[in-house]
């Protein structure tokens, strides 16, 4: 369970470069340490929400160890995380002189830019800060056509000039959901001296079914419904729970 968590992972968390990760939007001290968890220093850094539980039988959507969700809750931020996918795209210089180019976005007609290319500045890398949604380019690369050309131009029938030509290799966006954020972007060189493009993509998602929840303590539940909040149970003195979870999910877990 320890490995799946979502919480925050280090102090630099908002600057690291990572092939994946997740992080937890709203992440809450827990009421109640322990002496271990002191002296381990887990308590420096957030981990985890902190949830009103109500422990009762609502419906047939929380059988076992299903959980039933408030989504008022989750329209206030609990659960709410981030995911950060980095994306590198190599710029090669081949044996023969031939190399990989970063091209300009394309317009129509009108002049207007076409719509896969609209989260890129004018060096042909997505701008820090811009939307960009499935379908849409993140690195406008290109790749020659002919190898066996070099340097850019190679001597052609009757002593002419021919100049490479170049075929588009774009890095586009491909995961789904409404759109992500280009949070971060990193220039920079191999071992190899290859130029190297990161692009850290951010996307926010809320709680939907299927997803697991768990107390620190390993008892852990599968989302199986998400409730309006008025349709949820509510205690005399107005207090209404995030969770409901089914007391049959408590033993032999």
């Amino acid at each position: 369970m320890g490995k799946q968590a979502i919480g925050a992972i280090a102090y630099n968390q908002l600057r690291r470069i990572d092939t994946l990760l997740y992080l937890m939007v709203y992440t809450q001290q827990p009421m109640v340490r322990t002496r271990t968890i002191e002296m381990i220093g887990y308590d420096k850094v957030p981990a985890g929400q902190t949830a009103t539980v109500a422990v009762m039988s609502y419906s047939g959507y929380d059988i076992e160890d299903a959980l039933v969700l408030n989504k008022g809750a989750l329209d206030r931020g609990f659960g709410r995380c981030q995911v950060m996918r980095k994306f590198a795209t190599q710029i090669k210089t081949y044996a023969n002189h031939t190399f990989d180019r970063i091209g300009d976005a394309q317009y129509d007609a009108k002049g207007v830019v076409l719509a896969k290319f609209a989260a890129l500045e004018v060096d042909g890398i997505a701008a820090v800060g811009e939307k960009i949604r499935t379908g849409q380019i993140y690195v406008n690369k290109q790749s020659p056509i002919d190898s066996s050309l070099s340097s850019g131009t190679h001597p052609g029938e009757g002593g002419g000039v021919q100049t490479i030509q170049f075929k588009p290799c774009p890095g586009v966006y491909k995961y789904p959901g409404d759109y992500s954020v280009v949070d971060q972007v990193c220039i920079t060189r191999n071992e190899e001296d290859q130029m190297i493009i990161k692009t850290l993509i951010r996307q926010t998602r809320r709680p939907e079914l299927g997803d697991k929840f768990s107390s620190r303590h390993g008892q852990k539940g599968v989302c199986g419904i998400i409730v309006n909040a008025e349709d949820m149970p509510f205690a005399d003195s107005g207090v209404m729970p995030d969770i409901i979870m089914n007391p049959h999910g408590f033993p032999s877990r």
